[in-house]
This record gives structure tokens, sequence and C-alpha cells, in this order.
């Protein structure tokens, strides 16, 4: 519904605008989390039953995202001048930035909680949270924009975070036990293995988007960016479902059993379920596209049609590639995980400018297929001895 009054109020040059708002809030989330998220997911399960483990983890959870959060929201502060030139190309939103630095330390502890909460494995609590944080932002920042347009989206997707806080602190509370803030060396060693894989992507992806808005705003205008924001908004919907089961429900499985024979299975299954219904989905919302564009957007975005083909086999192999690139979270494997992301990074960069300049907005989701196919491939064929050699040859 969101998307909806987006499309109807703020038109595609609004949308391109909040695109590269909700990126900058994407990369405060794993900066203000140093990319921790999988490993407070994954401890948590571990320690849930080991009460002084669970006590470390807490205590040493604290001390890094206070001191993060503290170090992210001055340096936003003192270049909030900066930052409404460079990301929302207008220099009269420096006061925005200035709120978002004050909103940045409950963001952070939000995603502290929320994530001990998954870790739980108390899983109504966790779709609890997440329907009550989707209310609250339908609410708010639906109301902000309606009344103030783009000024008020902006404000209200920079500020509601402070209403995720609150209703992550009220349904963890009875859940964890008394804790020491302290520091455990050995814990946040721990933590820091998945501050590695995760902090990489989780803030070189949201600029990459925000490298490749404004070029097409450049190249193309800004209406244009609104055009290619508005199809990857589809791709932003059905890839949260996705990555909530690969966090929730995988990653704690393939973690828990190091057998390989194990992790060929979840992939199998994962092949054989999940892929085929995945790949319905896609050709269904490519046959009906006309008609989700007006359901979702406004005929304003109706030139969008012709971006979904490439977008959805792109997004096909990126899903696709989601059971072999949880692997390397599962065994920490922070180098080839970083290797092939920074790969993805560069290949996307490159193909979406080199093809824009040619061949017009087409051209982004050509890169889109190109490089997610290529990714799928060389991440295969990187745990091609885990996928089918034989188990003792692997583990030897």
């Amino acid at each position: 519904m969101l998307t909806k009054l987006f499309a109807l109020i703020l038109g595609p040059s609004g949308i391109a605008v909040l695109g590269n708002m909700k990126s900058v809030m994407q990369i405060l989330m794993s900066s203000t989390s140093f990319g921790m998220q999988r490993g407070i997911i994954r401890f948590t399960s571990e320690f849930r039953d080991q009460r002084k483990a669970f006590q470390k983890l807490l205590g040493t959870a604290h001390i890094i995202y206070g001191f993060i959060a503290l170090l992210v929201g001055v340096v936003i502060f003192f270049l909030s001048d900066h930052l409404s030139n460079v990301i929302l190309r207008d220099d009269n939103y420096a006061w925005l930035f200035q709120i978002l630095a004050i909103v940045v330390p409950f963001q952070g502890f939000h995603i502290l909680y929320f994530s001990i909460l998954q870790g739980l494995d108390n899983y109504k609590k966790v779709v609890w949270v997440e329907l009550i944080m989707i209310f609250c932002n339908f609410i708010f920042v639906g109301v902000s924009t309606f009344k103030f347009g783009l000024t008020g989206a902006l404000f209200g997707v920079a500020c509601v975070p402070v209403f995720y806080f609150f209703i992550s602190v009220i349904f963890l509370k009875f859940d964890i036990p008394n804790f020491k803030i302290a520091w455990y060396g050995s814990t946040a060693k721990n933590l820091f293995h998945y501050a590695l894989m995760t902090l990489f992507s989780g803030i070189a992806f949201p600029l990459l988007f925000i490298l490749i808005r404004n070029h097409i705003s450049s190249v193309l205008g800004i209406d244009v960016v609104g055009y290619w924001e508005a199809v990857n908004q589809f791709s932003y919907f059905y890839f949260i479902l996705l990555n909530s089961v690969m966090l929730m429900y995988v990653l704690p499985k393939i973690t828990a059993q190091t057998d390989n024979l194990f992790y060929r299975s979840q992939v199998i299954e994962y092949i054989k379920k999940i892929m085929p219904l995945f790949g319905l989905f896609l050709i269904l919302l490519y046959l009906f596209r006309k008609y989700a564009i007006l359901i979702l957007l406004s005929p304003e975005f109706s030139s969008t049609e012709t971006l979904f083909g490439w977008q959805l086999l792109g997004d096909f192999f990126r899903a696709l590639t989601l059971i072999f690139s949880i692997y390397f979270h599962a065994r920490r494997m922070a180098a080839p995980y970083i290797i092939i992301d920074a790969l993805l990074f560069v290949l996307l960069l490159i193909l979406t400018t080199v093809f824009v300049d040619t061949y017009g907005l087409i051209g982004a989701v050509w890169a889109h297929f190109i490089s997610y196919f290529i990714y799928f491939v060389i991440t295969v064929f990187w745990l091609r001895k885990i996928l089918f050699y034989t188990n003792d040859s692997v583990n030897a």
C-alpha cells in the first residue's frame, strides 16, 4: 500500500529520491550493527540454554552496538550538509540527516534486539514484531507522505526505526537473562568474523544502488530513475520473504550440522521445493505485470513493462544462489564470500554504467541479469567440491 501511495503522490521522480534515502537506511542498518546480525542470530541460538555464554554475548554486543551507533551518529551529524547534497541532490535536507544522527542508536539497538529474538527461535514473536513494524511503518510513513509529500516521506523513513526499537524491547524483555554490560574478547572475536562478511555487502550494495540511480539520473533524467526503482520494488518484496526463510530456517540447520551430505540435502530440498514455486511466481508476475503495475503503482509507470523480463530472470538466478552463498555464512568463510560479492559489485557497476550509456534504461536490467547469472556460476564453481565430490574426499 505504501508503494501505491508513493506512486500516486510522489511520482517517478519522488520514488527515485526516496530510493536513495532507503539505501542510506540500509547502509546504516549494516554499519550500526557492524554486519553482525547473522552472528547474533547464530550465537543466540547456540547459547540460549547456556546462561553464562548468553550473558557474555549480551554484554559484549551492547558495548559494540553502543560504540558504533555513537560513532556513526556523530559522523552523520557533522557531514549532514554534504550527505544532503550527494544523496538527495538537494542542499535543503541537511536537517533530515541531523535528525537521522539522533535516530541511529535506536536503529542499532532495534537490530540487536530483533536479531536476538530471531535467534531464540520464537517464531510467533518474530512474526508479531514484523507485523507490528509493518503497521507502524504504514501509518507513520503513510501519514507523513500524505500530509507533506516527498519531505514527509523522507522524514518518515528516517524516523520510523524509533518505533521499531520500542517494539523490539517490549517483545524481548522477558526472554533474556539479566546481564552485565562488559567486554569479553573471545565473544567479540566470534562476532567480528561475521562482521567481515556481512558488513561489506551490507554497505557496498546499497551504495551501489545510489551510484546507479545517480548515474541514470545524469544520463536519462530523474523520472527514468523512478521507473528503474519501481521495478526493483517488486524484487524487494519477495526477497524479504526469501531472505527471512534463509536466516530463520536454513542457516541455523546448516550451521548446526557440519556434515556436507546434510548441506547437499538442504540444497536439493531448496531446489526441488522452493525454486519451482518461486519460478512459477515469477512467470505469473511476468504474464500479469500490466495488472501488477496498476495495482501496486499507477498508470504513470506502465512503461516499466518492458523491463520485467530481464529483471525477473536475474532475480531467479539471484534466488537460486542464496542456498549456495549461505554456506559461506554457516562456515564463516569470509574470504570467498567477500571476493565473490566484490566481483558482483564490480560487474553490476560497470555493466550498468556501460549498458545504460549505450542502450538506455533497458541496459540496466540486462546488466542485472548478466551479473547475477555470472554470480551464480562463480559461486557454484567455488563450492564444487562441497556440492559434487564424495563426502569423504571433501572432509579429508
